[in-house]
């Protein structure tokens, strides 16, 4: 079998996930399958360690797509005459972008679709372009892959696509992720915080992340508790962050909430096992991979009673109104002074994280190539 692949968001050191996505799971199909052959497409230069292994090759076509235009230009005009060329038995595109100007079977890894629930959240030219085509791209696919049931439903429901052309491939926990030793903790605090205990948020400065939110709950127990924490943002600023750098700017707590900036993902595994627990209480979201790793971690966490959230988190977690800044803040202070809540929470996000492995996610990736290969014969 020939399969193609887009590798766009390919990358040897992957910094979001969707090239946290992309890079685990192609990895695995492609050692774990050696009798077939992969094609892996990139619209840049590429370090030949990202093809993984012999049974696959790199074609690079550019120009590099770093704007809607060239998304567009890309998919529509190069890809086609890339896919002629290999004729491949099935097309493959992580990030769910596929073109409409080819017949190959494809299938598109849509996420999530927060672009038509919340358009406001991202460049009007990026909302404009994902809320114009993915309905497209969804109704061309031969089958679709996506990473939580919740986002199954809410593609089919919303883009009117039967749910049994949509399979679900959980986002995995790298191997890396597991509980430090207090001694590590301990030294990485008094690095970090001075040896403070610090409530922790990881993701990317998106508005639908709900920053703002997590900042005004923490601001609410420092002014009614005696409560030292610290409160640690980690992650990148992507667009649209006035409400959360105007909040910083003023917080009376400004100089107690520290910004990392987007962390390596294996130093990530220190962060969230030196915490207090992991504050993600986004507005919107298609799985939540911190969630998981901080579970992971030994560390508990408190999460959106909304979309995927409860899904992600199943008994582990406490859940809020992301909109209700009072419940968050009980909640950080209920995991800060109950030991016994705590450790329950911290023994059942070991169950509850044990669902998410790569492994897994890679292999149901690979039933649905065969699904889509099959339905062709």
């Amino acid at each position: 079998m020939k399969i193609a692949i887009s590798a766009r968001m390919l990358k040897r050191i992957p910094d979001d996930g969707i090239s946290r996505y992309t890079y685990e799971v192609l990895k695995r199909i492609i050692t774990n399958n050696p009798s077939h052959d992969f094609t892996l497409i990139f619209d840049r230069d590429f370090d030949e360690s990202l093809l993984f292994a012999k049974n696959a090759s790199g074609i690079k076509t550019g120009p590099p797509t770093r704007h809607p235009l060239l998304w567009y230009y890309w998919h529509e005009w190069k890809l086609p005459a890339v896919l002629k060329k290999i004729n491949p038995d099935v097309f493959l595109s992580p990030d769910g972008i596929i073109s409409l100007r080819t017949d190959f079977p494809s299938i598109p890894v849509i996420h999530d679709i927060s672009f038509y629930h919340r358009p406001g959240d991202i460049p009007f030219h990026i909302s404009l372009y994902y809320r114009y085509f993915f309905r497209k791209f969804a109704s061309k696919a031969k089958r679709i892959l996506t990473v939580s049931e919740f986002s199954r439903e809410d593609i089919s429901s919303y883009l009117k696509i039967d749910n049994e052309l949509i399979d679900v491939s959980y986002n995995g926990v790298s191997e890396y992720f597991t509980p430090a030793k207090e001694s590590e903790c301990t030294g990485f605090r008094m690095n970090l915080t001075g040896g403070e205990p610090y409530f922790l948020f990881v993701g990317n400065f998106s508005p639908r992340k709900n920053i703002p939110g997590v900042i005004k709950a923490y601001e609410h127990l420092r002014a009614n508790s005696s409560m030292k924490h610290k409160l640690v943002l980690t992650g990148g600023k992507l667009f649209l962050n006035s409400e959360t750098n105007r909040l910083l700017k003023r917080s009376p707590w400004n100089s107690d909430i520290i910004l990392t900036g987007t962390s390596r993902h294996e130093d990530l595994r220190l962060l969230y096992a030196s915490s207090e627990a992991l504050v993600f209480v986004p507005w919107f979201e298609g799985f939540g991979i911190p969630a998981a790793e901080a579970m992971r971690c030994g560390v508990p966490v408190i999460l959106s009673n909304t979309t995927s959230m409860p899904e992600i988190g199943g008994d582990a977690a406490l859940y809020v109104d992301p909109g209700n800044i009072i419940e968050i803040s009980q909640a950080m202070q209920k995991i800060a002074v109950n030991t016994t809540i705590r450790k329950v929470m911290i023994e059942k996000g070991f169950k509850a994280s044990e669902r998410f492995t790569w492994d897994r996610c890679a292999e149901s990736v690979w039933n649905s190539i065969n699904k889509t290969t099959h339905s062709e014969q």
